[in-house]
């Protein structure tokens, strides 16, 4: 049996698994498969109040609508909300900063900094569809400082 894991998901995770899309805009289901095998599979999603407020921002924005390959994620998150388990960190109202944040490009990512606080704080893996992030994460000894793993949706869909 595999050992119950902990993830910090980014906004475009969840947003490629409501439109059914990957960074390109190519029909591509890994994001859906993820998020949909850890809610099914027993492992949990660590958020807090600022993370949580940014999916409702991103999912409820025309553009980011479901499509006919898509899954509607709000509902699904609600839903896992009420399953023991299934979310950790909710009653934090945010992470606090870390040494070295100061570092993290912003890029088009304006969850960054409350993604990767939450990583470094929780120690849960965090799975971005932005890779120059996780480039810098690792370059910059960030990833080694604070021990975090950083991985892609299709390397975290390759744990479960």
């Amino acid at each position: 049996m595999t050992p119950k894991k902990q993830f910090i998901l980014d906004e475009n995770v969840l947003i490629f698994s409501q439109t059914g899309t990957n960074d390109e805009g190519e029909r591509d289901e890994t994001c859906s498969n993820l998020v949909n095998s850890i809610i099914r599979i027993c492992h949990t999603i660590v958020i807090d109040i600022a993370l949580y407020g940014k999916y409702l921002h991103q999912l409820n924005q025309q553009r980011h609508q479901p499509t006919d390959f898509g899954s509607r994620m709000l509902p699904l998150l609600v839903s896992a909300t009420r399953i023991a388990g299934k979310y950790a960190g909710f009653d934090r109202a945010n992470a606090p900063p870390f040494d070295g944040e100061e570092t993290i490009p912003q890029g088009n990512q304006d969850d960054v900094p409350v993604s990767v606080r939450l990583a470094v704080e929780t120690g849960a893996t965090l799975v971005t569809t932005d890779g120059p992030l996780r480039l810098h994460l690792q370059s910059s000894g960030i990833q080694t400082r604070y021990n975090l793993e950083v991985v892609s949706p299709q390397e975290a869909l390759d744990m479960l």
